[in-house]
């Protein structure tokens, strides 16, 4: 009898988990389309004569990986009470849970599509989406004849007791017109520099060209200095000048890692870079906390509720979410606090919630 029970239960789990992730797809699909076709719309009244109806839509297409990524949550969402509700109108929930299979299997079978969801979320933050960006952007600098991708103008950097000023820098290691001013241990300005241009040798280390110093002595008297080419040590490297064109959101987890370091190196607080990181490594559990709530819709106060009233619900709970997640995230930025616990909060407040309903059910 063992053997059956467990064929049963084999079939049965993989019967839910084609369900509910067919419908997790089919939600991801359609949500992603409209996504699309709307701020498509919305960028057809941005055109002008070097940002046509074409480049537009390659804008838009680039672009579709983060609208893919931040849909994710509320996909799984509406797809766990469409899977869940069209067994629980076939009355299939009601003979399995007779057949003695427990609701909490039932969840973990429910689970298993959002796990691979999990891992698409993942794996989406972390390759596909810095390289869209960076062709969507591409996309905006021709049409735009801003700077290139890649380059940044005016750019301030602090780096222990100097300061750095670059008029213009790309990913290549290409500097023009450096001006760096470093300060003893008593805050005193000692030395400041002017360079026309600069070129990226390897580690920390810079090769400044046409340098133009002046080094202040104790007594106060100022010694000028020329030299054609001048070694410079910054912690400075090509591959952040590349991070300084992108926005965090667009920017992947190891690349937010490595750039939270080299900014904390110098002194600096990179808060929005630290919230960005934190909502990309929360995303898949956000994902994983909405299907729970979403077993708890089904099993408890909407199982009797039809199809259109389930998914307006559940369309309410996965914005109301993202709006709170944004909305307590922005205010550790402003109040200073550590953006882990704020956005971990909304996650930790689904999962007690859904978990909390799912006991009451059982």
């Amino acid at each position: 009898m063992r053997l059956p029970q467990v064929l049963a239960g084999r079939i049965l789990a993989n019967h839910v988990s084609r369900v509910t992730g067919l419908a997790m797809l089919g939600a991801t699909v359609l949500l992603l389309l409209l996504q699309i076709l709307f701020t498509y719309l919305g960028e057809l009244g941005e055109l002008k004569d070097n940002y046509n109806a074409w480049a537009a839509l390659r804008y838009v297409l680039w672009e579709s990986p983060r609208y893919l990524y931040e849909l994710l949550p509320i996909a799984a969402l509406m797809g766990s009470v469409i899977g869940l509700g069209t067994l629980a109108s076939n009355s299939e929930l009601v003979v399995m849970r007779a057949a003695g299979q427990s609701l909490w299997t039932i969840v973990g079978w429910v689970l298993r599509p959002a796990v691979a969801l999990m891992l698409a979320s993942l794996m989406i933050s972390e390759w596909l989406i810095p390289y869209s960006n960076e062709q969507a952007q591409a996309v905006r600098s021709e049409s735009n004849r801003t700077a290139s991708l890649g380059e940044v103008r005016g750019y301030w950097i602090r780096e222990q007791d100097r300061f750095v000023y670059v008029e213009y820098a790309n990913s290549a290691g290409e500097l023009r017109r450096v001006e760096m001013l470093q300060f003893d241990a008593e805050q005193h300005l000692s030395r400041s520099l002017t360079a026309a241009q600069g070129q990226y040798q390897q580690g920390q280390q810079w090769q400044l060209q046409q340098v133009e110093q002046a080094v202040l002595q104790a007594d106060g008297v100022a010694v000028a200095r020329q030299d054609t080419l001048l070694p410079v040590e910054l912690a400075l490297q090509p591959r952040f000048v590349h991070l300084v064109t992108q926005s965090p959101d667009a920017l992947a987890p190891s690349q937010l890692w490595s750039y939270i370091q080299y900014l904390a190196q110098q002194g600096q607080v990179p808060a929005s870079y630290r919230l960005a990181l934190w909502q990309k490594l929360t995303a898949p559990f956000a994902l994983a906390a909405l299907v729970v709530l979403a077993c708890s819709f089904i099993f408890g106060p909407l199982r009797q509720q039809s199809v259109g009233f389930r998914l307006v619900i559940a369309l309410f709970v996965g914005l109301g979410f993202r709006y709170l997640q944004d909305f307590l995230g922005y205010a550790s930025l402003i109040y200073n606090v550590s953006a882990g616990w704020f956005v971990a909060l909304p996650i930790v407040l689904l999962f007690v919630i859904g978990g909390f309903a799912l006991r009451r059910m059982r």
